[in-house]
């Protein structure tokens, strides 16, 4: 069924213009009488008729409210890459794949060494808004604004494991981690997975993390790049958890 994303939508009636209004009339091209689905990103979704249909709104008689309940949350800290259009791809990728939140990082080889432009954030959020829909997701990933590593790191809660994936670490390896981590039950808190920029983590970058309680852990021979090395971690984490095959 076609999908359009409408923040904070409720039962009942619904007007739509701008870009939903756009995506469903121009792009979708619905037609009045037409069933489509609407989610609002926070869990629920409704199953909308369309009403009405001209050339500047829709209306939509929204029913059948259905709430979907989150799994483990799992969370990205991606370095910015030095080509903007791949570390885009990894932010759609890990939408699709169920990311909870993503979170954009300034690195010592970062080759941007400042915060990104609101246009760049909003360009940002438009692509998990999209791959959420194209991916019949109903909880929109959170994207957070662009940080440092260590206001980053400062801002994870207590209970969160931080798996910061380092190609030098060769003593302590994913698979021993999520090994434990999985032995008993599902984790309580969220996963979140640390990915460097193309040059790798600094020394010092890994001792901060650690100092801030994350595990330096390796993925064994396999050198993945620092644009797929996230995406497989995530890969690996929902089939743990269940969300995945």
């Amino acid at each position: 069924m076609k999908r359009v994303y409408v923040p904070n939508a409720q039962l009942g009636m619904c007007r739509l213009q701008g870009g939903a209004y756009h995506h469903l009339a121009k792009v979708l091209r619905c037609c009045p009488g037409e069933n489509v689905e609407v989610f609002d990103g926070k869990g629920k979704s409704f199953l909308a008729h369309i009403q009405t249909l001209d050339s500047k709104e829709i209306r939509l008689a929204l029913t059948k409210e259905s709430v979907h309940t989150p799994g483990v949350p799992l969370c990205l800290l991606q370095a910015l890459l030095r080509q903007p259009a791949r570390f885009e791809w990894v932010l759609q990728k890990a939408t699709e794949l169920g990311m909870a939140e993503f979170w954009p990082l300034l690195t010592e080889r970062s080759l941007q060494t400042q915060p990104t432009s609101p246009k760049r954030q909003a360009r940002w959020q438009k692509i998990v808004e999209e791959a959420s829909r194209q991916s019949q997701r109903n909880h929109l990933p959170k994207l957070q604004a662009c940080l440092p590593l260590e206001e980053a790191l400062n801002q994870q809660p207590p209970n969160c494991q931080l798996l910061l994936l380092n190609e030098s670490e060769t003593q302590l390896l994913l698979r021993e981690v999520l090994r434990e981590t999985f032995a008993s039950a599902k984790p309580s808190g969220k996963l979140a997975v640390l990915v460097g920029p193309e040059g790798g983590w600094t020394p010092g970058e890994v001792a901060l993390a650690q100092q801030k309680g994350a595990l330096s852990v390796g993925l064994g021979p396999c050198i993945l790049k620092a644009e797929t090395a996230g995406l497989a971690v995530l890969s690996i984490l929902q089939f743990m958890v269940g969300q995945l095959g």
